[in-house]
């Protein structure tokens, strides 16, 4: 991994707008397990994020997009809590049918920050480049939902219209905020930042309450191999069918890894990939469902296993060119205690398997790297999901804030069976309609650059919510451009 520059730290850490806030501002108010206010923010205020004034336009406006009101029970056929909700999170706070953004004084409200936001001197902004990408990348993942939102044809026609307003307008100051190619290939790796920081634990030894995070995840020669997708021969553009599906979820604004560790390392992993699709998959099944299932009494994985799935950060250069980052967003980890769902009550998912997420909290990022920007979420926390839940997801989720961080990967990883039958990774079994190709993952070479970041920018490129951020500020330019001179 590039070390950071001496010089870019000190630049992040003296920084005159990298107000980093409290935990309790920018995300958590309340932490006791028992209470219903737990995970919420104290109150709707701005957080001091992008500045340490309140009141900085940089701040209202982030809050003005990623804190919101809810008023829903913690569990099923609970009362409802009245809860403000967001802040320093990882994703922005709409699900495909919300209408808060649409509605007349949300939209006038935002329409005037981002109108003020743009008339500001420039000197007034965020000036290091690692928060002008972080603040970059939290306009442009609203700019994507309201421009999904109205190619949907969502609502009536002064919603549609009160979205474009506000899609323009977001282009714009994402363009205004937007670094050189040369800052952004200048930010940091922070996953190094965060593998040297005392909060985390090199090891776990099954114990699921440390904060383990592995120090050699990246490393060429370690233990840890990346994996890709099953490549078919034949001659067509399907590129758009290598992108994970977290990738399509954030709409080509992160790009993924994943990665196992097998106990005997390659050694053992090329072997039993070979195995599985000699012999483990139904091919039958796969070709007339285009899905791929894997066989019952499959030989399994080997107990210690573990996998890592690792989001990163694309940022817009000040050509609106889409540039990977080596800023980590999320990291996913599963250990496998044992793998063949023998009742372990001391696992998280009481079968064998622990699980940890770990996301950026911006106010780390901005206080010098601290644990490299990255904070545990505990398992039993309640959250609000938004990964994977579709065009026709209401506001705040189907299930609102009635699912654990533990409830929600095991979920996702176990309906088919424990071991091997969790790593969807293993199959791609998305099916066709999801990009999925009919074969086995395969171990990238060691020392191989990791081919998702590329991929992951050609999607996102052909993306119409790509086009029409291009497009808004193109028009945008040339309008100014034709202005008489006074």
């Amino acid at each position: 991994m590039r070390a950071t520059p001496l010089l870019a730290i000190a630049a992040l850490v003296l920084a005159p707008f990298c107000g980093a806030g409290s935990h309790a501002e920018s995300r958590e108010a309340r932490t006791a397990a028992d209470d219903p206010q737990r995970g919420a923010l104290a109150s709707d205020a701005p957080p001091t994020l992008y500045n340490s004034d309140p009141n900085h336009i940089a701040n209202r406006l982030f809050a003005s997009l990623y804190v919101r009101k809810s008023n829903l029970p913690e569990r099923p056929g609970g009362t409802p809590i009245p809860r403000y909700e967001g802040g320093d999170v990882l994703e922005f706070p709409a699900w495909a049918n919300t209408g808060y953004y649409s509605e007349p004084q949300t939209a006038a409200r935002i329409e005037g920050q981002l109108k003020e936001f743009l008339a500001v001197d420039a000197a007034q902004l965020p000036q290091a480049p690692l928060n002008r990408v972080l603040l970059q990348h939290d306009l442009w993942a609203a700019h994507d939902h309201l421009v999904q939102q109205n190619i949907a044809w969502q609502g009536t026609r002064e919603e549609r219209d009160r979205r474009s307003r506000l899609a323009v307008l977001l282009a714009r100051a994402i363009r205004r905020l937007a670094p050189t190619r040369k800052e952004i290939e200048a930010l940091p790796e922070t996953y190094d930042e965060a593998a040297r920081s005392p909060a985390f634990a090199p090891s776990h030894a099954w114990d699921r309450s440390v904060d383990y995070l592995p120090p050699d995840l990246f490393s060429q020669e370690g233990p840890w191999i990346e994996m890709d997708f099953f490549r078919p021969n034949i001659h067509e553009d399907i590129e758009g069918r290598f992108i994970t599906l977290h990738t399509r979820h954030f709409r080509g604004r992160s790009y993924f890894r994943v990665f196992y560790r097998f106990p005997g390392g390659r050694a053992a992993l090329d072997p039993y990939l070979a195995y599985v699709e000699q012999e483990g998959i139904d091919w039958k099944f796969a070709a007339q469902h285009g899905f791929i299932r894997l066989k019952e009494k499959l030989k399994q994985i080997p107990a210690g296993t573990e996998v890592a799935l690792v989001q990163f950060l694309i940022a817009l250069d000040d050509g609106l060119k889409p540039v990977p980052t080596e800023i980590v967003q999320s990291v996913r980890l599963r250990t496998f205690k044992n793998t063949d769902g023998a009742t372990d009550p001391d696992t998280d998912s009481a079968r064998g398997m622990n699980v940890y997420e770990y996301v950026m909290r911006r106010k780390l990022l901005f206080n010098g790297l601290k644990n490299g920007g990255l904070e545990r979420e505990p398992n039993d926390l309640h959250q609000y999901r938004q990964v994977f839940l579709g065009p026709t997801s209401p506001d705040w989720g189907p299930k609102g804030r009635q699912e654990t961080v533990a409830a929600q990967c095991i979920g996702c990883h176990t309906t088919q069976g424990p071991g091997a039958y969790t790593l969807v990774t293993l199959t791609n079994q998305g099916g066709f309609d999801a990009g999925a190709m009919m074969g086995i993952a395969f171990a990238l070479p060691s020392g191989a650059p990791s081919p998702r970041p590329a991929r992951a920018i050609r999607w996102k490129t052909r993306d119409e919510t790509y086009r029409r951020l291009v497009e808004a500020v193109e028009g945008s330019s040339a309008a100014d451009a034709a202005k008489p001179n006074r």
